[in-house]
């Protein structure tokens, strides 16, 4: 019988930065939702990013790894308002559909309502992206706006604006 690949979800760490950068590449060419910067950035320079992000109370950058392979993360970032933070997730399309996004943002979730300063997560979605609108409904996030976004690509879509009271 043969072993279930063991999904690990775990703070990067700055040694990561190159598997990192080699993400973002790779999901960039997976979805229009998704947008980085990932070019213009080295790995000693995202490795310094990571260390700074590690040692934050606001920030988050957890790492979903599949049989020793970055597969997905989740990333939390500061709003204008002090007390909301933005979640984000993204999986290589090829991990799709495996629970990997839920398990990210369940731990993103978790950093938030323990470890983080903010009583509030929202995030944006595509209107059009049904899958992760259920999902996220599941978690108990609530749409607070409907609002058009231009995609990586230059389209404009509807989105919406999801939010979760995580203390």
């Amino acid at each position: 019988m043969a072993n279930e690949p063991e999904l690990v979800i775990r703070k990067a760490v700055a040694t990561d930065a190159p598997a990192v950068l080699n993400l973002l590449k790779r999901l960039k060419t997976e979805s229009t939702t998704f947008e980085d910067t990932s070019d213009e950035v080295d790995p000693a320079a995202e490795g310094k990013q990571i260390q700074l992000i590690s040692k934050s109370n606001q920030q988050l950058l957890l790492l979903a790894i599949l049989d020793g392979e970055v597969v997905g993360l989740v990333t939390a970032l500061p709003t204008s308002d002090e007390q909301v933070g933005e979640i984000g997730v993204a999986v290589r399309k090829a991990y799709w559909r495996e629970g990997i996004g839920r398990e990210l943002m369940l731990s993103g979730l978790d950093w938030a309502a323990l470890s983080s300063r903010y009583d509030v997560i929202m995030l944006t979605v595509q209107k059009r992206n049904q899958r992760a609108i259920k999902l996220y409904q599941d978690i108990g996030f609530q749409t607070t706006r409907t609002f058009q976004v231009i995609t990586s690509v230059g389209e404009v879509v509807e989105a919406y604006e999801m939010q979760l009271a995580v203390k």
